[in-house]
């Protein structure tokens, strides 16, 4: 009988230090998750939610490049078909393809550059956009891209002279433009749409460019 109680009292202290370590990794956890929701509880912009989804459709894309097409001929017709309504200051459009841009003031020195274009429309405001963009988009002046909407941009989206700029142009890999493009014709141009606050792709597309006339 002494044997099995010594038998016994051994097996529980070989026991004992392995629930110790279970309690003390559950409590660690417990209280890791309790200091993460007291920091960051309150603040939701850290986990940002769904994505919204939404049918963007482009309707055509007309356009050209230097000398036969002046950029403010450039356009690209884009409509949302259906789903979530699209936050004009969180939607972001990158659009890439053969085109042209400018480099310098135009008439003092400035040159027509030619080749790979990168186009990011940082947001779908007026903010940093030349004033025909708010005339052209009657549609998203109330802050929201809705279905059954149209956003049209502009090889001359971008303000001229000094002020800042909410589109951004770079041709082969160049950035030191004056933020205004234009697409080369019969080619195909890529379009992205982005959701800023989730950084996912809302949409993407692809279009020929047509010949404007």
């Amino acid at each position: 009988m002494q044997k099995q109680i010594l038998n016994f009292t051994r097996h529980v202290e070989g026991i004992s230090p392995v629930i110790g370590v279970v309690i003390m990794l559950f409590l660690t956890l417990l209280l890791a998750g309790i200091t993460v929701s007291s920091v960051y509880g309150g603040d939701t912009a850290l986990f940002p939610g769904k994505a919204p989804m939404a049918s963007i459709e482009v309707e055509s894309v007309v356009g050209g490049v230097p000398n036969s097409v002046k950029y403010e001929e450039n356009f690209l017709y884009l409509m949302h078909k259906g789903g979530d309504p699209l936050l004009t200051d969180s939607t972001r459009i990158v659009i890439c393809g053969e085109g042209s841009g400018y480099t310098g003031v135009a008439a003092h020195g400035g040159s027509f550059l030619y080749g790979e274009l990168f186009v990011s429309y940082d947001d779908l405001t007026i903010n940093g956009k030349d004033s025909p963009y708010a005339s052209n988009n009657p549609d998203i002046l109330d802050g929201v891209w809705s279905a059954g909407e149209k956003v049209i941009l502009s090889g001359h989206d971008s303000p001229d002279g000094s002020s800042p700029s909410s589109v951004h142009v770079a041709v082969n890999g160049m950035t030191n433009t004056s933020d205004n493009y234009g697409l080369k014709e019969t080619k195909m141009v890529s379009i992205k749409i982005f959701d800023m606050q989730t950084q996912c792709i809302i949409s993407e597309l692809e279009c020929l460019v047509i010949l404007a006339d």
